[in-house]
């Protein structure tokens, strides 16, 4: 065990940023002489090996502490707490999002689907109107439809599985006009002929290609007439045909959740603009800098959560009928809230925590008076600026009436605009 403690600790002192030799052989004499002292009072191994741990790892915070203390760690440390690096740090994970999804490929391809007159593509299948209800169409279906209907220039059948090939029918790429890298959202790595398919009495995915001013509802009503005549008297089908545009289909999570993610930013840049307002009546100006910075994080927040929601999570998948998947489901979008209610709490606490005048995070916390006390005397935290722009008193309940939170300015500039006490920052 001592020669493992003085590998580490001749491994720890290579942060140490001087007298290394000295630091090295003072923490090791004192663990060798601790474990002897302990030894020669006759305890046993386990207990001895207990202690003498604490002290190596004391000498570890000890290695860590000085490192610290250097100047590249103080300067490191520094920048941390500007606005600056809070700002880059977004800029890179949106950097990072758009690198790891290939340009941001799935959003692209919802924008402005990569199809030859993509607003005539729709897509066909049987079941109830909600979308988890919809199913494939069998195959023997899809061929009656391309015979006989009158609304679509042509019909075709797909089918994938989760390693990225599809089957599909002689005529899919006719009807799409182009043979895509992905479809439906999800990418493909392999096309397949439909009748080298191992199980030939799978259902298929049915996408058609409307004629020249049809509209969609004529479609549905012409397919759904020759369901009817097709079934007759055969098993009945699983219900009614469903029509919906394949541009629709794709844009529905891109505008559902961003429809979630911009609730925040709502609520932020609304938060931001009640600010503004009492900084104009508290001290006649507005604090450009400080809002600006809170409306760039509300705003690149939210949609770096978006982004990694459309490009990552699968929520934008569908199943060959174009119905949604699990993740799609209520219990992923509750995820999604908590995520954006995250984003909020964390915008105004680390608003609330910085200069009103550089914007660094304040620091050297000092606690006044006592929780317990608060009826009688005031009680709170006490945040100074490095810089020495000013103080925010924070107290330690909302409704504390002896003295309320608020920014101090201590900046000569500043103090004959800015209150001494009261009125929140």
């Amino acid at each position: 065990m001592l020669v493992a403690f003085r590998i580490a600790i001749l491994a720890a002192s290579c942060v140490v940023p001087r007298d290394r030799g000295a630091w090295r052989r003072a923490w090791t004499s004192e663990i060798r002489h601790y474990d002897s002292l302990l030894r020669a009072h006759g305890l046993k191994k386990r207990y001895v090996r207990i202690r003498t741990w604490h002290h190596f790892i004391g000498a570890m915070r000890d290695a860590g502490r000085l490192f610290s203390e250097t100047s590249v760690v103080l300067q490191v440390r520094a920048a941390i707490r500007t606005p600056t690096f809070c700002l880059g740090a977004i800029a890179i994970g949106l950097t990072a999002i758009a690198a790891a999804s290939h340009g941001l490929a799935i959003t692209r391809a919802m924008l402005a689907p990569p199809y030859p007159d993509a607003g005539r593509l729709v897509l066909i299948s049987e079941g109830g109107a909600l979308q988890n209800q919809r199913h494939a169409i069998p195959p023997p279906l899809l061929d009656f439809w391309k015979t006989h209907n009158i609304t679509l220039t042509a019909l075709a059948g797909y089918r994938w599985n989760s390693r990225g090939t599809a089957w599909v029918t002689a005529d899919f790429f006719d009807v799409l006009g182009v043979r895509p890298g992905s479809f439906l959202l999800r990418r493909i790595h392999e096309w397949r002929p439909v009748s080298s398919q191992p199980d030939m009495g799978n259902a298929l995915g049915v996408l058609g290609r409307l004629k020249t001013g049809v509209a969609v509802g004529a479609a549905q009503t012409d397919l759904r007439d020759l369901a009817a005549r097709y079934w007759g008297s055969r098993q009945p089908s699983s219900g009614e045909v469903q029509v919906m545009p394949l541009v629709a289909r794709i844009r529905q999570p891109l505008y559902a959740y961003a429809g979630l993610c911009a609730m925040p930013t709502a609520l932020l840049l609304a938060a931001a603009w009640i600010g503004m307002r009492a900084d104009r009546r508290r001290i006649g100006h507005i604090r450009r800098r400080y809002w600006a910075y809170f409306c760039a994080k509300s705003v690149s927040l939210p949609l770096a959560l978006a982004l990694a929601i459309w490009e990552f999570s699968r929520a934008t998948s569908f199943t060959p009928a174009g119905s949604v998947t699990f993740v799609a489901k209520p219990f992923f979008i509750w995820l999604v809230i908590l995520a954006c209610a995250a984003i909020v709490w964390w915008c105004l606490a680390d608003q609330r925590a910085r200069c009103r005048a550089c914007l660094r995070t304040l620091q050297y916390p000092v606690r006044i008076g006592s929780l317990g006390a608060v009826l009688f005397d005031h009680a709170g935290m006490e945040l100074m600026c490095c810089e020495g722009h000013g103080a925010l008193y924070v107290p330690a309940v909302s409704s504390d009436y002896l003295q309320r939170g608020g920014w101090t300015s201590l900046d000569a500039e500043d103090i004959p605009s800015e209150p001494v006490h009261g009125g929140r920052a």
